[in-house]
């Protein structure tokens, strides 16, 4: 066999990426750059994988899909969770590998999409390793790819992963070409994270150039409800959503960080550290939760800037919070077909009430969201 060594120079020849694009596509295995070394790249085919697995010499080849676009994801994921496209927009494209375990009732809907034998290659062991890497040259042979292109990782030990010529001469005659780039940035490696998405929630596998307090703030998804003094309705919403939440995904609500989600409250003309009204207490623990840790806090520009989801509860608040938001930052109202009336000083009747209307706003926002 003979190894070509492909150079698409420094203005991304794209004859010659259309070149390593259709030996791909016919089988080929390649070996491809990215931030972190260079790596094998083939389709997602079981004759190709084969070839790959046999070239990794005995260890476990960990095969994850290569995506030129980090909007690529949703083809592999039925539904991408908030958390992780926070980290998404945050860290790729760059070395971050994401690793998701994958339900039964995904694995079917995957199954819809791809033919069985992608299928296998893509969710074998019931989970699937997805990567967009910084260097362009591969983001590009990736998404003109039809088939979906699968990467593993080499030996370093044996030679220097980072260049081409030591890559080519341990692989010459055993794949069948060399992606050479001058611009493919390797000479300032970083090192791969890893990050996976499961039963658990989130969890850092391996931590590289992203540390894991960096990867945990960069998923951390917040969502904030303001009312006014942050004592009746707020509260309400951010236990009545924590519970919501928690219910769907399974956990604890005590959990909800470890998935990523972080549920807050506060209110735009509160006076810092009172109790929730006793009547919200008493709702909220007709719904099995409680307010009674609860500490009103006025609402900030920072508190604000630091939220990526923020709920309203009556267009007053709107106006009330044009003096502190940015500019191009969004707020909704949390009920889509009415405002949410201010409860205090009314009976338990009326909370009860209000506390129905903020759960059925909810339920509808949270089946959007999630």
């Amino acid at each position: 066999m003979e190894t070509k060594l492909i150079k698409l120079g420094n203005l991304l020849n794209k004859e010659a990426v259309r070149k390593v694009v259709r030996a791909l596509e016919q089988g080929a295995v390649a070996a491809l750059p990215t931030e972190t070394g260079y790596g094998l790249a083939a389709r997602a085919l079981p004759d190709t994988l084969a070839r790959l697995d046999a070239l990794k010499e005995g260890t476990a080849a960990r095969h994850t899909v290569l995506l030129g676009k980090k909007e690529e994801i949703s083809k592999y994921v039925p539904k991408v969770p908030l958390p992780v496209m926070k980290l998404v927009r945050n860290c790729w494209p760059g070395p971050l590998l994401l690793l998701f375990e994958m339900d039964q009732k995904n694995l079917q809907r995957m199954r819809s999409v791809f033919p069985d034998e992608i299928c296998n290659c893509l969710y074998g062991d019931g989970r699937i390793g997805l990567r967009c890497p910084e260097t362009e040259e591969t983001r590009e042979i990736s998404s003109s790819t039809v088939l979906p292109l699968l990467m593993c990782s080499l030996n370093p030990y044996k030679f220097d992963a980072c260049a081409s010529i030591a890559v080519f001469e341990y692989f010459e005659g055993k794949i069948d070409l060399i992606v050479d780039s001058e611009e493919c940035g390797i000479q300032n490696k970083k090192r791969l994270s890893v990050v996976k998405y499961g039963s658990t929630g989130i969890e850092v596998i391996e931590e590289g150039s992203f540390s894991s307090e960096m990867l945990q703030k960069n998923s951390l998804f917040k969502i904030l409800f303001v009312c006014s003094g942050n004592t009746c309705r707020s509260p309400m919403a951010e236990a009545i959503c924590k519970k919501i939440l928690s219910d769907k995904l399974g956990c604890s609500i005590d959990s909800l960080e470890r998935f990523g989600y972080k549920i807050g409250s506060a209110g735009v003309f509160a006076a810092d550290g009172l109790r929730a009204s006793k009547e919200s207490d008493i709702v909220c623990r007709e719904y099995g939760i409680s307010l009674n840790g609860h500490k009103s806090r006025l609402l900030t520009r920072q508190e604000l800037e630091e939220s990526d989801l923020v709920f309203v509860m009556t267009e007053s608040h709107l106006s009330d919070m044009e003096r502190i938001r940015p500019a191009d930052f969004q707020v909704y109202l949390l009920d889509k077909k009415a405002e949410i009336p201010d409860p205090v000083g009314q009976d338990l009747d009326v909370y009860r009430r209000c506390a129905s209307q903020i759960e059925r706003a909810l339920r509808e926002r949270i089946e959007e969201i999630l």
